[in-house]
């Protein structure tokens, strides 16, 4: 119905096909709702017209999925203002508490899932107006979970998941949040291996979406990249060395890297990463001053505005219709296939 498939095409003019990638990042990801919105503003386009695939990972991936319900960047924005406001408490992160959370994680899962509720309601990951992926990791099994639109038959299970609880499982970082509970896995976030996910979308547009590699262009929005600083002591140090500095290493490291592959894949010039480069110690994954996050983000679209009118603006997304698209009359005479779209990982 809607897979975008047949021969493959080459040659100098390819028809383009487009990808979102957003990263994780917590509560630095209300930059990335904020660039979304000041793009819109300052154009006058709907961005989600002009991607063909949509990727998030953790916060990204919640972001990903509100564009999928097909909610404006700048409502994305508020909401994500809210929800940053009632899950992060700074009551949670006093001193009296770190003993606490020795043995229970920092947040509650329940906080955010109400705020979810508020913004995503009751839609599947089936209701998406844009085919997304979102990744999570499987701690069971210790394999890769990638959620995913129903936009190629092989994609027969995911559909019928809420979008809340694909947003909790690819959010559900461990410390700060407990595993998330889907369909009888547990999950974690996806930023344990793909913080940015655009890798995880080359791979779908070509395996499921028939995709040639010199068709594709990538716009990745990152969520804040700090200007690392480690002294030399930390070479040779232990636990209290590294406990503060390790998240976000190896979420930065996580996406530097994905962009390399991302670029070496597509080349150069069919990938675009936008991200702010600040000073250390000024963000964390769950305290960002709303307001600074905006002034930020206001300064990058500025920046972005050109490349997107050069490079993204002129592109109309391809139609997607799910191949579950009466899934909503019929729910509970859905067959469980043999193979689930966890196991379709690109």
């Amino acid at each position: 119905m809607d897979e975008i498939q047949g021969p493959a095409k080459s040659g100098g003019d390819p028809d383009r096909f487009q990808i979102l990638a957003l990263d994780g990042g917590g509560a630095k990801a209300l930059f990335t709702a904020h660039v979304l919105a000041g793009l819109e503003d300052d154009l006058g386009v709907r961005i989600s017209d002009s991607f063909d695939l949509i990727a998030g990972t953790s916060a990204g991936g919640i972001v990903a999925l509100a564009l999928g319900a097909g909610l404006r960047p700048k409502e994305i924005a508020e909401h994500y203002k809210e929800l940053v406001h009632e899950v992060f408490p700074a009551s949670r992160r006093r001193w009296w508490r770190r003993v606490r959370n020795l043995s229970t994680p920092i947040y509650d899962d329940s906080a955010l899932r109400t705020a979810l509720d508020g913004v995503l309601g009751e839609r599947l990951l089936g209701d998406s107006v844009k085919r997304l992926v979102i990744p999570s990791w499987d701690v069971q099994r210790g394999q890769v979970h990638i959620f995913k639109t129903p936009h190629h038959p092989r994609l027969a299970r995911d559909w019928r998941t809420t979008m809340v609880d694909v947003a909790l499982a690819t959010s559900a970082a461990p410390v700060y949040f407990p595993a998330a509970h889907v369909d009888g896995h547990r999950l974690i976030d996806g930023g344990v291996w793909a913080n940015n996910p655009s890798v995880v979308a080359i791979a779908e547009a070509v395996s499921m979406l028939n995709r040639p590699l010199n068709a594709i262009t990538v716009l990745n929005i990152g969520t804040i990249s700090e200007i690392a600083h480690h002294p030399k002591r930390r070479d040779h140090g232990g636990i209290l060395q590294w406990v503060q500095p390790i998240a976000p290493l190896v979420l930065g490291a996580g996406s530097r890297g994905g962009q390399g592959i991302a670029e070496h894949l597509v080349g150069k010039q069919n990938f675009t990463r936008f991200d702010a480069l600040v000073p250390g110690g000024l963000y964390a994954l769950d305290s960002a001053d709303p307001q600074d996050i905006a002034g930020l983000a206001a300064s990058v679209s500025r920046e972005l505005s050109p490349t997107y009118v050069e490079k993204f603006a002129a592109h109309q997304a391809s139609p997607y219709i799910a191949f579950q698209r009466n899934h909503r009359a019929d729910r509970s005479t859905v067959t469980t296939p043999p193979i689930g779209d966890a196991d379709a990982t690109s």
